[in-house]
């Protein structure tokens, strides 16, 4: 089942103000922070990807895989979305925690 072009909008919602954005990838979401790759969307479901500080903060999370053969990201349910500071928390947490992505090369 595709991604909701409104469940996007929530999850975009959900993070409020932040430096957030999601680009379409192989028929679901990408979800980006300041350019940094930092979760999926998928069947309805927003996964973030796991982290040191995100599994101290939210070790109660689920985690699962956002489609086969991908890396275990936590689950993220959808009363958290409703919790502003919890979900800039969480974004902030995984976002520090990931490397700073490389400016691609120009061919």
């Amino acid at each position: 089942m595709a991604t909701r072009k409104e469940f996007t909008e929530d999850v975009l919602d959900a993070f409020g103000a932040r430096n957030v954005r999601v680009k379409p990838m192989f028929g679901e979401y990408g979800l980006y922070c300041e350019d940094t790759f930092v979760g999926v969307i998928c069947d309805n479901t927003l996964f973030l990807k796991v982290t040191s500080p995100g599994d101290v903060f939210a070790s109660e999370l689920d985690k699962g895989s956002p489609y086969p053969g991908a890396k275990e990201h936590f689950v993220i349910p959808i009363e958290k979305f409703s919790d502003a500071d919890w979900m800039h928390e969480m974004l902030d947490l995984t976002w520090a925690a990931l490397p700073v992505q490389k400016p691609k090369k120009k061919p």
